[in-house]
């Protein structure tokens, strides 16, 4: 997925959230006579407000991921290690190992194979 096409998602998706939020607020408002109601869409609306914040989070960097971290993705595509991707880009495999925490954690995933998977799924390889 092209970073326009994440930016146009993340608009409508948090339009939506703005709208569905703005109809919890009124339920909160009015409709809530039951104190277990009440919290239950309080809970609702955290919700909401923190998702609406990952968006903002997410559209307000211009890549999902840097241009070495990148670099880094494609070679573990090609099936590398960390020592012979070190060796190629001409850094340490400590460092290639930090840039992979960093990649599994903008991806949301804790090892190489979802990295890989969520990376596909995402289009930031280019294979």
């Amino acid at each position: 997925m092209t970073e326009k096409k994440i930016r146009t998602v993340a608009k409508v998706v948090s339009h939506d959230l703005s709208a569905i939020g703005l109809r919890v607020d009124q339920a909160i408002g009015r409709n809530a006579t039951n104190a277990i109601t009440r919290s239950a869409l309080r809970e609702i609306r955290s919700a909401i407000d923190a998702l609406s914040g990952k968006i903002h989070d997410l559209t307000k960097s211009t890549e999902l991921l840097t241009r070495r971290e990148s670099e880094i993705l494609e070679a573990l595509a090609t099936g590398k290690t960390a020592a012979a991707i070190g060796i190629d880009l001409s850094i340490s495999e400590p460092t290639v190992k930090s840039h992979m925490a960093a990649i599994y954690r903008k991806l949301n995933v804790t090892n190489k194979t979802s990295a890989l998977s969520e990376a596909r799924k995402l289009g930031l390889l280019s294979k």
